[in-house]
């Protein structure tokens, strides 16, 4: 599947489904749920009587629009037929609803506060960010912590965005910052960024005392020998006194 020639469009997706009275909701067509296949290793997909799923997912319909739920918490989610498929490098999993049928058991959420450890460490601090989501996401996916998890990260964004600047990286130098690249909102979609690890020693790491004394010296040494740095930062001269 080419991600590329999808549209993101929420309106498309919500004329799709229903609420009923009892709190499930149903699709008024053909709708697809899709979440990255790593969600099974990760326990952010459990399988038994029935399916959970962690609620940052897409929603494709007509095979041209999709939208992107971004709820901290897991969703129960109806039976389906479940394909694995390919989007760019990467497996996902595709949850192929028919006209009628239940997508998902109920809106009613349980609260999990560890769960937004597993978000973070999933999408910061591994960076594995599914297609689906952009820049902008990032910086907003624990907008909903405390609401759906129970988990107060402070009341505001400011320090998520913080760390979404540091790992968000120019994808033609990753070295880079993508803020300094960053000319117009329009640019999230014509030149996305490449997301980096928060844990890189040989990407994260600013100077060369944090890349040689850190974890996984080997990418340390080459990263300080590629990439040398240029100033001396406040915590080396504090170290080196």
């Amino acid at each position: 599947m080419d991600s590329s020639a999808l549209v993101r469009d929420a309106s498309k997706v919500h004329a799709a489904l229903k609420e009923l009275p009892d709190g499930s909701v149903i699709c008024t067509k053909d709708i697809k749920l899709v979440i990255p296949e790593r969600y099974k290793q990760k326990r952010l997909m459990l399988q038994g009587l029935e399916t959970y799923v962690l609620a940052v997912f897409a929603l494709v319909v007509d095979d041209k629009y999709y939208g992107v739920s971004m709820a901290d918490a897991m969703m129960r989610v109806g039976p389906a037929n479940i394909a694995t498929v390919k989007y760019g490098d990467d497996s996902y999993l595709e949850f192929h609803y028919e006209k009628g049928d239940v997508v998902f058991g109920s809106t009613e959420l349980i609260q999990d506060a560890p769960l937004v450890y597993s978000i973070f460490d999933e999408f910061i601090a591994k960076a594995r960010v599914p297609w689906f989501m952009n820049y902008e996401d990032l910086a907003k996916i624990f907008d909903t912590a405390e609401y759906h998890a129970g988990a107060s990260l402070g009341g505001s964004r400011s320090i998520i965005e913080l760390i979404i600047s540091m790992v968000a990286r120019d994808p033609k130098d990753l070295m880079s910052y993508y803020r300094h690249a960053f000319k117009d909102p329009k640019d999230m979609l014509t030149n996305p960024p490449s997301v980096v690890p928060l844990r890189s020693v040989a990407l994260g790491a600013t100077n060369t005392t944090a890349k040689i004394i850190g974890a996984y010296a080997d990418e340390g040494f080459t990263s300080a020998l590629d990439n040398p740095s240029e100033r001396v930062e406040p915590i080396e001269e504090i170290l080196r006194q």
